[in-house]
């Protein structure tokens, strides 16, 4: 794999794809302890205060002009092009940033990423994971803030109740989004959740190989936090969702990668 960038021709560019609660974010962060790439976390964030800490933590405070990512201002595809990709301050050898199915389809990026991929100097890492397992921690993240939001005590928080059509419309986008993402690019590498919890490690060292970077130990996160979760015992109507979800669906339900 050789990559070129007129100016600074060792650095490489790439994106970090994956659906919320994918892993994707875990994967980033540990390849932004690099000591020689950066990967860039939360600058397309939702929240500009979110945006804003993330884009200074790197780039240093922004004054009286402010350069991160403003949609009002600026599109995401000049915000990436100008200030993320190539923009190396530490003379890091690649230079990537994490991107969520949500940022591709509301900023209709697909065409600009399909076009950096036909530039021959950049990639993507594409972290997936079975959607259900996805839509199960996002539901249960949203119960968790709404529980701190009001100070109430629930009696099982870890359970939430699961609607068929809601589940079915989340698992048909995801899966038509990972899709169009794996049709993107020739350059690409696709890491199955489960695969970085069974052994994140070697998973790093096969990342690291195909971005042409040598290993870390700096990467290697704390796993002690991360398990094999059991997502149906955290579906408190999981019954009557079995008789009720269509075929395809209830295949990714009764998956063995289903945490």
């Amino acid at each position: 794999m050789a990559w070129y960038t007129e100016g600074q021709p060792d650095i490489l560019n790439f994106m970090v794809v994956g659906n919320h609660h994918s892993g994707h974010d875990l994967l980033q962060a540990s390849l932004a302890a690099h000591p020689t790439m950066m990967c860039h976390g939360d600058v397309l964030h939702e929240d500009e205060k979110v945006r804003k800490q993330e884009h200074e933590d790197y780039f240093g405070p922004s004054g009286r002009m402010p350069d991160w990512y403003l949609p009002r201002v600026i599109s995401v595809e000049h915000y990436l092009n100008n200030k993320i990709f190539d923009n190396n301050l530490f003379r890091e050898k690649a230079i990537g940033v994490k991107i969520s199915y949500h940022n591709l389809v509301e900023s209709d990026l697909w065409e600009y990423a399909d076009q950096q991929c036909r530039r021959g100097d950049f990639c993507i890492l594409h972290v997936t994971r079975n959607p259900i397992a996805c839509y199960v921690d996002y539901k249960s993240s949203q119960c968790q803030s709404v529980v701190k939001s009001v100070s109430v005590k629930i009696r099982n928080p870890g359970s939430i109740h699961v609607d068929h059509k809601e589940l079915t419309d989340f698992v048909r986008d995801h899966l038509a989004n990972e899709l169009k993402v794996n049709r993107l690019c020739g350059d690409r590498a696709v890491i199955p959740y489960h695969e970085l919890l069974l052994d994140f490690k070697k998973i790093l060292q096969n990342t690291l190989r195909f971005l042409e970077l040598p290993y870390s130990s700096a990467c290697v996160p704390n796993m002690k936090h991360m398990d094999m979760r059991d997502i149906k015992g955290r579906i408190s109507n999981l019954f009557q969702l079995r008789a009720e979800l269509p075929s395809d669906v209830l295949g990714l339900l009764n998956s063995s990668t289903l945490f």
